[in-house]
């Protein structure tokens, strides 16, 4: 007895040394594997000696080209092996990739060079040249090349390495093709299904509005085959789970992301007061005040009222010298008198109509209303304008932004918004805004936008304050640089508010001698109330044949500019001003200081129903050229179709402000894309200079009759009355519409003269017996309205009759009566 228990007590000491012993034994194992690796890996590029050389050759003739994988291989399987002693899954995967490395050295050794069959070749071959699969690749090639040839040992070991791919991997192949092209076939499915659902599958519309996506029910899909896979595919539990078994997370409380509100009119805008004195004047009270003040100092305040335009460009310190005239000839010669900020009404104070919380709770909505339907998005910031409020998502990876733009009408809905206008994505910023509707708009004023610091520090004369962004930003823009803009919307979008916007806003930046205006009313209704002003170069155009006349004189006046820049050789109109001023031998006033001209048309459609020939013409010659010389086109229109609107006009004129339209095709035809049809009204505009890549969403400022009457009568109290020229008026009546100045084009005559080719055509029509507009285009080499202008002068000097639809025109006259009609002509 006492011998057994002595022999049971050495066993169980012996298992508990073997115990204690087997991690040491482990850890020195690794480290001796790890050690061998490094000096294999450093010896295959020659780096560890005489013994590293030989330990070099030694791999490189055992395994050829692939040697450079085992010093990699080797000691992460012997690494999974002793890590691993329990389980004959890992033992069985490593003796599959043992088998697959030995296979690559037969599949490199047969391509390298198959014909040589003697090992001990091989081995020097491989070991010197660094090439083939070395000797164990050769036993390979050998061995099959022998029994099967070249062709069968090729297939056979490619056979064998896909096989212990698939032992290793655990992958299917064949399976795996299998449901990659099922899985194609589906999603090509249902693309189709979503992209044409009413032309490709009528019948099956309302399958696509589920509530997933194409890309999340997708990516559900794997998820739940991978759920699949680990229950039909379980492993074998370890003995200590507890260490095993990952560490089970806190739950997490859903953390609702912070949104910066940015408001519009939180604060009280800056204004820079010396400088709107110095510019527009003081209001009443402080005016009132300044005059106590001076008379008890016994200063006289004359020389504070009255300030020039280039005295205000100068700095503050330069005294201005008063004006010793007393009687100046006309409002030409006085000194011009900005009209008072007093007389605008001011910005009244008040939120949007929503809080932050309103703002904060209608973002939450919106996030899961797009995640109902499988659209993961991220709430950015929140910009609550004077109309609208843009909620800017940012979509999660792998979200396609046509996903959110699609689902508008179910966003309008769950919102309860009377609609909504999605801008995908914002310019310069990885985002979507969402544009919804305020409940209580804010109205902006013509005031609030001509005390912002950006209006006042803008130096050209021809600035315009459009309105506020979004955000609150105050846009402000120089027509100059526009040069020329197109302003159309529907009947009460706001296009004549706008329109008055832009004159107020030259009223009160520049001076009636660098700031002259042509404006064409054929409505009688609108631009009336500006007559007489001190900034008129003519009486308001309300006649539409004299507006096309006073178009052709811009034509010729540009012309007339130009010419004058070549004498001088400068290239615009401010190098030429800057030049004269400087001229010592200008006594005779040969070259005169030339002002901006902007022409203003409030309704171009009736222009175009007149004489569209010749409008648009005019409209096109001054649209390319007439920038430098200093001349701007502002073209107003209700009726923003194609007939109005034409593709020459609109090719010249890139910069266009689109209020609210009827429908898409209008709005396409205002900007070339749609938006327009989105907005509210009242002035709400996209706003697209040629600058901008894409239209910009502004609130344009309101100005009442009254404000426009008020500052008007302050003109027309402090100047002399407006200096018309006479010249340009006796030119407009004396001159009917459908002529053209020689500015304007070099084929047509001015005046009661007929077309240079007139007599040539009929001569030629009457020799052939055939009259066509074709004809005359192909034998005359001219354009079709100039062919179409020379067949209807025929037609009124009665050498052909008239149109007569689809049939040619009737030749009237001989050769001899063709004779005798322009002896009787002269």
């Amino acid at each position: 007895m006492a011998s057994k228990t002595k022999n049971s007590k050495a066993k169980k000491n012996r298992q508990n040394s073997k115990q204690t012993s087997s991690p040491l034994a482990k850890e020195i194992t690794l480290l001796a594997i790890i050690i061998f690796s490094l000096l294999a890996l450093l010896s295959l590029f020659g780096m560890c000696g005489p013994v590293g050389n030989l330990i070099g050759s030694l791999l490189f003739g055992l395994f050829g080209a692939t040697a450079y994988i085992f010093p990699l291989a080797f000691p992460i399987g012997s690494g999974f092996f002793i890590s691993n002693p329990e389980r004959p899954e890992v033992r069985c995967k490593i003796i599959y990739l043992a088998l697959l490395y030995i296979c690559l050295c037969g599949i490199f050794q047969w391509v390298v060079d198959p014909e040589i069959s003697n090992l001990i070749d091989i081995f020097k071959e491989s070991s010197s040249e660094h090439i083939g699969g070395g000797f164990v690749g050769g036993i390979l090639s050998t061995l099959f090349g022998t029994l099967l040839g070249r062709a069968g040992a090729i297939i056979i070991i490619l056979g064998l390495t896909l096989l212990f791919v698939m032992l290793a991997t655990r992958k299917l192949i064949f399976s795996a093709i299998r449901e990659l092209y099922a899985e194609h076939k589906e999603d090509r499915e249902e693309y189709i299904e979503y992209e044409e659902p009413e032309i490709r599958y009528p019948e099956d519309h309302a399958r696509t509005m589920q509530t997933h996506t194409f890309a999340n029910r997708k990516r559900r899909k794997k998820a739940d085959k991978g759920k699949m896979k680990e229950i039909s595919e379980p492993q074998k539990t370890p003995e200590k789970p507890a260490k095993e078994m990952p560490k089970k997370e806190k739950p997490v409380k859903e953390e609702i992301p912070e949104i910066s509100i940015i408001r519009e009119g939180q604060q009280e805008p800056t204004v820079y007061k010396e400088e709107l004195e110095t510019k527009f004047g003081k209001d009443k009270k402080e005016k009132q005040e300044a005059k106590t003040a001076a008379a008890e100092k016994k200063e006289p305040p004359k020389q504070e009222k009255k300030t020039s335009v280039s005295a205000m460009a100068e700095p503050a310190q330069k005294p201005v010298e008063p004006n010793t005239k007393s009687q100046p000839a006309s409002s030409q010669d006085s000194e011009y008198q900005f009209p008072s900020l007093d007389l605008l009404s001011k910005p009244k104070k008040g939120s949007g109509g929503q809080s932050d919380s309103d703002l904060l709770q209608t973002a939450k909505k919106l996030q899961d209303t797009l995640d109902s339907f499988g659209v993961k998005v991220k709430m950015g910031d929140v910009s609550c304008g004077p109309s609208v409020t843009r909620y800017e998502l940012v979509p999660e990876q792998g979200v396609k932004v046509n996903s959110i733009t699609r689902l508008a009408d179910d966003i309008k809905l769950s919102l309860a918004a009377s609609d909504i206008r999605i801008e995908a994505p914002i310019p310069g910023k990885a985002a979507v805004g969402i544009e919804v509707p305020n409940a209580k708009r804010n109205t902006v004023t013509l005031r609030e936008l001509l005390e912002s610091p950006e209006f006042i520090n803008a130096k050209s004369n021809v600035t315009f304050a459009v309105g506020k962004d979004i955000g609150g930003k105050t846009i402000v823009t120089d027509i100059a640089k526009m040069p020329h803009m197109l302003i159309a919307g529907a009947t009460g979008s706001g296009k004549s508010v706008c329109i008055n916007t832009l004159i107020m806003s030259i009223l009160y930046k520049a001076n009636p001698n660098d700031v002259k205006f042509i404006m064409v009313d054929p409505k009688m209704v609108e631009l009336t109330a500006y007559a007489d002003i001190p900034h008129m170069l003519i009486p308001v155009v309300t006649d539409p044949k004299k507006a096309s006349a006073a178009l052709n004189w811009a034509v010729q006046e540009m012309t007339v500019r130009y010419e004058k820049f070549a004498a001088l050789g400068v290239r615009d109109i401010k190098s030429y001003n800057k030049k004269i001023a400087g001229l010592k031998h200008n006594d005779d006033n040969t070259y005169e200081k030339m002002c901006q001209i902007v022409i203003v048309v409030d309704e171009f459609a009736d222009l175009m129903m007149v004489a569209s020939n010749e409008v648009e013409d005019a409209v096109c010659r001054l649209a390319q050229l007439a920038r430098a010389a200093g001349i701007h086109l502002v073209l107003a229109t209700q009726r923003p179709s194609v007939n109005v609107i034409t593709g020459l006009i609109k090719a010249n004129i890139p910069s266009r402000i689109a209020l609210s339209v009827s429908s898409a095709i209008d709005s396409r035809t205002i900007i070339d894309g749609s938006g327009a049809e989105k907005l509210l009204g009242n002035g709400d505009m996209l706003f697209a200079p040629q600058d901008y890549p894409k239209p910009v969403r502004v609130q344009g400022a309101f100005v009442s009759d009254e404000e426009r009457d008020q500052v008007v009568a302050f003109l027309k109290e402090h100047m002399n009355g407006p200096a018309y020229n006479e010249e340009i008026s006796k030119h407009i009546e004396e001159n009917p519409v459908g002529t053209k100045s020689a500015g304007a084009s070099g084929a047509v005559v001015s005046g009661p003269e007929r077309d240079e080719l007139f007599v040539e055509a009929a001569k030629f029509i009457i020799e052939k017996d055939k009259a066509s507009i074709g004809m005359l285009q192909r034998v005359f080499r001219i354009g079709f309205n100039r062919a179409a202008r020379i067949m209807d002068q025929l037609s009124d000097a009665g050498v052909v009759g008239p149109e007569e639809g689809t049939k040619p025109r009737v030749i009237l006259m001989s050769m001899e009566q063709f004779e005798n009609y322009l002896e009787e002509e002269g």
